[in-house]
């Protein structure tokens, strides 16, 4: 009896384990067409910000980029991956009357040919093709006046 107990305990685990990984690799919003993977909070104060969210919501800063600009990468507690930047709107944002907003990127399997398929559909250019730490990315004002973002990952620099 505790050879089959112990055979149906160990037949669960792996495949919770199984399940977990597909999970983990299958769902990653980092892989999938569309999905939104990652959004970029822009703000007038990111020390506030990120009291706030630590705060109210338990979120933290995982890493921080300070070299051009001040960018904080954020996760949320017991959370999987990181899935937010709390970007400090510095002074040449605000001379191009960059204002609090935040922006949502959307996951693309081929950065060049979504951009250029968003530009025929009248989707206007604000930044197009950076690539960074292994992203190729981009950020459009679309029909309707929403600036979202479209990245393809592991790209290589």
């Amino acid at each position: 009896m505790k050879k089959i107990v112990f055979i149906c305990v160990l037949t669960a685990s792996l495949l919770l384990n199984a399940t977990a990984a597909y999970v983990i690799l299958a769902k990653n919003p980092m892989k999938i067409q569309g999905d939104k993977s990652w959004v970029d909070m822009y703000t007038n104060d990111a020390d506030a910000t990120e009291k706030f969210l630590n705060e109210n919501l338990g979120i933290k800063v995982v890493q921080t980029y300070k070299d051009d600009i001040d960018y904080r990468v954020i996760k949320a507690k017991g959370g999987l991956f990181p899935y937010a930047g709390i970007m400090q709107i510095c002074d040449e944002m605000k001379k191009e009357n960059v204002l609090p907003h935040s922006t949502a990127y959307f996951t693309v399997k081929n950065y060049d040919e979504m951009s250029k398929q968003f530009q025929e559909n009248g989707a206007k250019v604000l930044l197009d093709g950076m690539i960074k730490e292994g992203m190729k990315f981009g950020f459009f004002i679309i029909p309707g006046g929403i600036e979202v973002g479209i990245v393809q990952y592991g790209v290589k620099e």
